[in-house]
């Protein structure tokens, strides 16, 4: 957490809990990224018992709120949008999948809840860089965003390379610019990328 707490001016970090009976039962940490205006998910998190509860969606639409205020400090309308890293049901190891089922969430309830919450997936091949020395990237993760223009099918690459960037020269500072011109070569020419439905699987 103070890896991700760490301040500068190419982001604002902001963290909401979530309380009932003066007990935390869940929260979000979040960034505020003024070059993309666009906002990125670190964490959500919420206890098993309080979902389905309506709690997530409260933690969604206060999370919303505070970009788009922050949006409005640095002059613009809104905020764009929300960015927020998600495990692939298709490329996770199964282990790790199983793993998920006994101590969190399924995969594709996951996705049903972030679908729910109007998250889409972005078209391109995604790879977290190692989070830390002696980690590893990770190449099963999916980016998905939330367009707070719901008729968005687009976005351009640029608010997808300023708003990562910033997040992962926190994460790792040394190995960030090496990640992030992989990232740009995968996407190529391009200067758009599609927004697609997310796969829930066959228990949709």
């Amino acid at each position: 957490m103070r890896q991700f707490l760490t301040e500068s001016s190419e982001r604002t970090f902001h963290v909401l809990v979530a309380e009932e009976a003066a007990r935390v039962i869940g929260g979000s940490v979040f960034s505020y990224v003024p070059r993309s205006n666009c906002g990125f998910s670190e964490y959500l998190v919420l206890e098993p018992r309080a979902r389905g509860s309506g709690m997530g969606r409260q933690l969604f639409d206060r999370r919303k709120a505070i970009l788009d205020r922050r949006a409005a400090e640095c002059g613009h309308t809104s905020c764009r949008g929300l960015f927020i890293e998600v495990d692939s049901p298709e490329r996770t190891p199964p282990e790790m999948l199983e793993a998920d089922r006994e101590s969190s969430i399924d995969a594709y309830a996951r996705l049903r809840i972030f679908g729910h919450l109007g998250f889409r997936k972005v078209d391109v091949p995604y790879v977290q860089p190692p989070l830390g020395p002696g980690k590893e990237a990770v190449d099963y993760l999916d980016l998905l965003f939330a367009a707070w223009d719901s008729q968005t099918d687009v976005i351009p690459v640029e608010w997808i390379l300023q708003t990562v960037e910033p997040i992962w020269a926190s994460w790792t500072p040394c190995s960030a610019p090496e990640y992030l011109a992989e990232f740009h070569n995968r996407i190529g020419t391009s200067r758009l990328v599609s927004l697609e439905p997310l796969s829930t699987g066959a228990a949709e």
